[in-house]
C-alpha cells in the first residue's frame, strides 16, 4: 500500500480496495483508476470552497468496514412499499427485485457486461465539483451498477420504488449505485428512497446518472430517510438530450450528516428542468445541498426552489449555481432558496450563484433566511389559536409551498408522515 493510502484517514478506503480487488474481474483496472483519484484527491478541508459550510472532519475519524458481498436481510427494518414495482439494495448489493412492468428492464453490472455493456459506462467517474472524489470511490468499491432502462415510447403505469437500505449492527460503508437510462419519446417515475436503522453509525457513499434521449420525460422523488447515525454522500448527474425534461422533488430529512451534489446538464436544444426540495436539519443533524444546472444548448429551461427548515443545533446548507453557456443564448433560469429557523441555535447557509456567458436570457436567482413572522403569529393567535398551533400552521404553510409539487400520492404521503412527526415533536415547546 502506497504511503498515501497507508494515512490514518485513507488506510480504511485503501484496506477495503485491497480486499475487494479480488473479486473485481475484468473491472479490475478501471476499478484501480478510480480508487487512485480518490486517493489523489483525498478527504476535502477547510480551504476547499465546495465544503466550506460542511466539516468532514467526523466523517474522517470513523473506521468503517466494507460492507459484506451477501448481506444479511433478516435486520433490514419495516419499510412501506411506494409502488408494486421495486428493487432492493442493502449495503449496496441488489437482493430484491420484484415483477417489472413493461417497457422497464432492471440488470445488475454483471447481468450488463454479459450484454455488452462498456466497463466505462457502468463505472463511469464524473469530474468536477466537491464530490469527484467520493464518485471515485463509489466506482472503486461498488458492489454492483443497478442498471435501469426505459424502452422508447414507453411510459410505465406506475413509478419503480429503489429502496436503497443500511443497516447493521456493526460500523460499515456502502457504495450503491444506479444507472437510469430513458429512450426516445418515454416517459417515467422513480422514487430514490434511502433507509436505515440506529444499531450502528453507517457511511453511504452512492452515485446516480441519469441519461435522457431525445423528449424522454423523468419524474425523480427523493427521500432521504436515512438513520439518524447515518453519514451520506450522494451525487446525481443528469444530462438531457433535445426537448428532454428531468423533474426531481427532494426530501432532505434524515441522517446526522448528508451531502448531495446534484448536477443537471441541459446539454441540448428544447431540454428543460424543475428541481424542488425541502430539507429539515433539526437536533444535530447537518444537511448539505448542492444543486447546479449547466445550460449548455440554447432554448432551454430550468427552475430550483429549494426550502429549508432548521431547529435545536441543526445545520443546513445550500449552494444553487447555474451556469449558461456562451452557446445557450435564450436559456430561461430561474431559483430560489428560502430558509426558516424556528430556534435561536439554528443555521442556514445559503449561496446562490450565477453565470451567465450568453447576451439573450432571462436569469434570476434570489435567497431568504429569516423567523417566522412574528405580525402572522400575532394575527393567528387573535383569531383563537394557541401558541403552538400558530407555529405549527405557519411552519406547514412555509413547507407546503415544495410538497404541493409532489404530484406522486405514495411518495407525498411517506413525505408528509415523517414531517408531520418531526414537526409535532419540535413545535411542542414554544421557541
Amino acid at each position: 500500500m502506497s504511503a498515501a493510502l497507508a494515512s490514518e484517514t485513507l488506510a480504511p478506503y485503501g484496506a477495503a480496495f485491497e480486499s475487494a480487488r479480488a473479486d473485481a474481474g475484468e473491472t479490475a483496472a478501471l476499478r484501480s483508476q478510480a480508487f487512485a483519484r480518490f486517493a489523489e484527491l483525498g478527504f476535502p478541508s477547510a480551504r476547499d470552497e465546495a465544503w466550506k459550510y460542511t466539516s468532514l472532519r467526523r466523517l474522517e475519524a470513523r473506521r468503517f468496514q466494507a460492507a459484506r458481498r451477501s448481506p444479511d436481510t433478516s435486520d433490514i427494518p419495516e419499510i412501506a412499499a411506494l409502488s408494486p414495482h421495486r428493487v432492493v439494495l442493502v449495503n449496496g448489493t441488489i437482493v430484491e427485485r420484484s415483477a417489472l412492468p413493461s417497457g422497464l428492464r432492471v440488470r445488475t453490472m454483471d447481468e450488463a457486461l454479459r450484454d455488452g455493456e462498456p466497463q466505462s459506462t457502468l463505472l463511469r467517474v464524473p469530474s468536477g465539483g466537491g464530490t469527484e472524489r467520493f464518485a471515485a470511490l463509489n466506482a472503486a468499491l461498488c458492489t454492483d451498477t443497478l442498471v435501469v432502462d426505459i424502452d422508447e415510447r414507453a411510459v410505465p403505469e406506475e413509478p419503480l420504488h429503489l429502496m436503497l437500505v443500511s443497516v447493521g449492527a456493526e460500523a460499515r460503508m456502502a457504495h450503491p449505485r444506479v444507472l437510469v437510462r430513458a429512450a426516445h419519446g418515454s416517459t417515467a417515475r422513480i422514487v430514490l428512497h434511502h433507509a436505515g436503522d440506529d444499531a450502528a453509525e453507517q457511511f453511504v457513499n452512492s452515485f446516480v446518472e441519469v441519461e435522457l434521449a431525445t423528449e424522454a420525460k423523468l419524474h425523480l422523488y427523493r427521500l432521504q430517510a436515512a438513520g439518524t447515525r447515518s453519514f451520506l454522500i450522494e451525487r446525481i448527474e443528469a444530462t438531457l438530450g433535445p426537448r428532454a425534461v428531468f423533474q426531481m422533488h427532494d426530501a432532505e430529512l434524515d441522517a446526522s450528516l448528508s451531502r448531495l451534489d446534484l448536477n443537471v446538464r441541459l446539454a441540448a436544444p428544447g431540454s428543460s428542468t424543475e428541481l424542488s426540495g425541502l430539507f429539515l436539519a433539526d437536533g444535530a443533524r447537518h444537511l448539505d445541498a448542492h444543486v447546479r444546472v449547466d445550460h449548455v444548448a440554447p432554448d432551454t429551461t430550468s427552475l430550483v426552489d429549494y426550502r429549508g427548515i432548521a431547529a435545536g443545533r441543526g445545520r443546513g446548507v445550500f449552494n444553487g449555481k447555474a451556469v449558461v453557456h456562451v452557446d445557450a443564448q435564450r436559456s430561461n433560469a430561474r431559483q430560489t432558496n428560502r430558509n426558516l429557523l424556528l430556534t435561536p441555535g439554528a443555521e442556514i447557509d445559503s449561496k446562490p450563484e450565477l453565470e451567465i456567458y450568453a447576451d439573450d436570457v432571462k436569469c434570476s436567482h434570489g435567497s431568504t433566511t429569516g423567523q417566522l413572522d412574528p405580525a402572522a403569529l400575532f394575527y393567528l393567535r387573535s383569531r383563537g389559536l394557541g401558541e403552538r398551533e400558530a407555529r405549527s400552521a405557519l411552519t406547514r404553510a412555509f413547507a407546503g409551498a415544495v410538497l404541493s409539487r409532489m404530484d406522486l400520492a405514495s411518495y407525498a404521503a411517506a413525505v408528509h408522515a415523517v414531517l408531520d412527526e418531526r414537526l409535532t415533536r419540535l413545535l411542542e415547546t414554544p421557541a
